[in-house]
């Protein structure tokens, strides 16, 4: 019933921004397209500027930084999804292991982390585009221009590179600049990685939210509070998952620093089959926290963190052989052959729809 009603308000979000759109666009389009703005089929609104960046031969030595980090993006995708179909088939028997998923905005992405998704897609989006034109043009092959769109609810970008003079460039060339978006998406996730390392606690979890009635709120504890503790030691989500999946009522003791600063220690008793009733994060480390407060630590934190999926999954799926990606085009331009393009890209549709299955 909740994921039918988030559907159901984000279509309806969805819908009365487009209405205000069109609207507007109709009575100021002059306006709208004087300024790069032009509004398609009613649900498509893009912005596009001319864009023409210098050849400098730094961006093209640092293109070829897209061969590790393409050949790393394709081994993630297909050992990913070969270790899913293995588990799937019954070669390997692992409990409870639900595979990837498909993170469908409204529907598996609501409320705060849909905007957190949403900038890490503007992001992901820029730098994949930016370094396509800044690589191509490196690679002496004209670019005409940048732009941004929005369709629907998904924010893209797109660069516009000389189709006449793409193909006429070298098949080095052509790589460099295919594989340069997919890089650049995978370099970025992976400096994330090194960005959580330190903004993360590797000890503590913060209470994003508390259950209205729950176990939790009759104790007192408070949304943003920081779990220090558990039964006197370290606060992880294992120790937590130990002493409130016991099946049975049970006591234990959390030691909590609350939004006010102060510091509890509370003696919780939880009856058999009742949950605690908080929503939990990881913690920011405490010398973010100190620095920015609580709640601008968990912004940021969020945002590094939604960057790093989106980027790293963005730049996987466009690495690898398919129909509309930039590895498909790479294969199409390193074969010579269209048949061999599209077989790789039928494999890698199959592999991929089975693995994402139910």
């Amino acid at each position: 019933m909740q994921m039918s009603d988030n559907i159901l308000s984000f279509v309806a979000i969805v819908l009365g921004f487009w209405t205000v759109i069109n609207i507007l666009y109709l009575i100021k389009k002059d306006l709208f397209e004087s300024r790069g703005f032009k509004l398609y089929y009613g649900i498509v609104l893009a912005y596009r500027r001319k864009y023409s960046p210098k050849a400098r031969s730094v961006y093209r030595k640092l293109s070829y930084l897209g061969i590790p980090l393409s050949l790393y993006g394709i081994y993630v995708f297909y050992a990913t999804m070969g270790y899913t179909l293995l588990v799937k088939l019954g070669f390997i028997n692992v409990a409870g292991f639900r595979g990837p998923t498909l993170l469908i905005p409204g529907i598996n992405i609501t409320g705060m982390s849909l905007l957190y998704f949403s900038i890490a897609v503007v992001i992901a989006a820029t730098i994949h585009e930016l370094a396509h034109a800044l690589v191509a043009a490196s690679n002496d092959i004209p670019v005409k221009g940048l732009g941004f769109a929005i369709i629907f609810f998904l924010p893209i970008a797109f660069t516009e590179i000389d189709e006449e003079e793409f193909p006429k460039a070298s098949l080095k060339a052509k790589t460099l600049t295919l594989m340069a978006g997919p890089a650049a998406n995978i370099l970025l996730s992976l400096i994330m990685i090194g960005v959580l390392a330190i903004i993360i606690s590797p000890y503590g979890l913060m209470v994003t939210d508390v259950v209205n009635g729950s176990i939790a709120e009759k104790y007192g504890i408070l949304p943003n509070s920081l779990i220090l503790e558990i039964n006197n030691k370290p606060a992880t989500l294992e120790n937590l998952s130990n002493v409130t999946n016991i099946n049975k009522t049970t006591t234990f003791t959390i030691k909590i620093l609350l939004p006010s600063g102060e510091t509890k220690v509370y003696n919780i008793t939880k009856p058999a089959g009742e949950k605690l009733g908080i929503y939990i994060t990881q913690m920011p480390n405490m010398a973010l926290i100190n620095l920015l407060g609580t709640q601008n630590s968990l912004i940021i934190m969020n945002i590094v963190i939604w960057t790093q999926v989106v980027n790293l999954s963005l730049g996987i799926i466009n690495i690898v052989p398919l129909f509309i990606t930039d590895g498909g085009r790479i294969i199409y331009e390193l074969s010579r052959k269209p048949i061999l393009g599209h077989i790789a890209s039928m494999i890698t549709l199959a592999i991929l729809v089975i693995a994402l299955a139910p």
